[in-house]
């Protein structure tokens, strides 16, 4: 529906990718546009929950009109490090 939405004109890219985010997470999955971001309970570090093909997610981000992933995780206090977010999911795996 919400894809149809876009379509029509009805409802933003960016929108989408960011239910298409949460939805992803939910069934197990990787998400694509790094929406969405976790919380270590043991650090209380904030981190970018799982992502499909980390170094290339600015490309995914600005074709759904979203800006850099730099610049979205600097709410958190994240710095975007692509290799860093690889090693983080090989140690959570």
């Amino acid at each position: 529906m919400m894809r149809e939405a876009v379509k029509q004109g009805n409802a933003r890219p960016s929108s989408l990718a960011l239910l298409e985010d949460r939805i992803a997470l939910l069934q197990g999955k990787k998400q694509i546009y790094g929406s969405q971001i976790g919380r270590d309970k043991e650090t209380g570090e904030f981190f970018v929950s799982p992502l499909e093909d980390p170094d290339h997610v600015n490309e995914r981000r600005a074709e759904v009109g979203l800006g850099t992933i730099e610049q979205y995780v600097s709410r958190w206090d994240i710095i975007w490090d692509a290799e860093k977010h690889k090693a983080r999911k090989e140690t959570k795996e």
